[in-house]
């Protein structure tokens, strides 16, 4: 038995589960299910050096976490988790942000929401000058074919692409 403690003491990480009970930015407070001791400065990311280059998994409070908790400083980490509230990735220039109100793309400044919703309102305002157009020879454009298609894209589609992004 005294060489099996040996044995596990050699590892400076104990392997536990825990309830989720606060987040905070990239640190949360957990409970330990077993012996109800808390960590209060929990990191949801297990290498915190890099603040800038990133991916994190946020679990939702009140969901069970697998945490790893440091034997010399007594801190935790979070190492799995049962339910995700949601998922960031940041790099120097573009972040993703996928939650239950949808995705959030940037790069480099632009926001893919933005992009394709000024792309919408520019084929709308397209349709409305082609619909202006008449031709000499007697053949107009199918105005009411015209003003359909820009509906679908400009509301229809739209409003698609708002529910998927944030």
């Amino acid at each position: 038995m005294e060489s099996l403690k040996l044995l596990l003491n050699r590892f400076p990480v104990v392997i536990d589960t825990a309830k989720v009970i606060k987040i905070e930015n990239d640190y949360c407070q957990v409970a330990a299910i077993d012996d109800k001791k808390e960590f209060f400065d929990c990191s949801i990311n297990a290498v915190v050096e890099n603040k800038t280059d990133k991916l994190i998994i946020v679990p939702k409070v009140g969901s069970l976490v697998t945490i790893g908790i440091y034997k010399k400083n007594n801190k935790a980490v979070i190492l799995s988790v049962s339910e995700v509230e949601k998922i960031e990735f940041r790099n120097d220039k573009s972040d993703f942000t996928f939650d239950s109100s949808g995705f959030q793309f940037n790069r480099d400044g632009e926001n893919l929401k933005e992009v394709l919703n000024q792309f919408q309102e520019g084929f709308g305002k397209l349709c409305d000058e082609v619909a202006k157009v008449v031709v000499s020879i007697g053949v107009t454009p199918d105005v009411p074919a015209i003003m359909q298609i820009k509906n679908d894209i400009v509301n229809a589609n739209k409003q698609a692409l708002n529910k998927i992004l944030t």
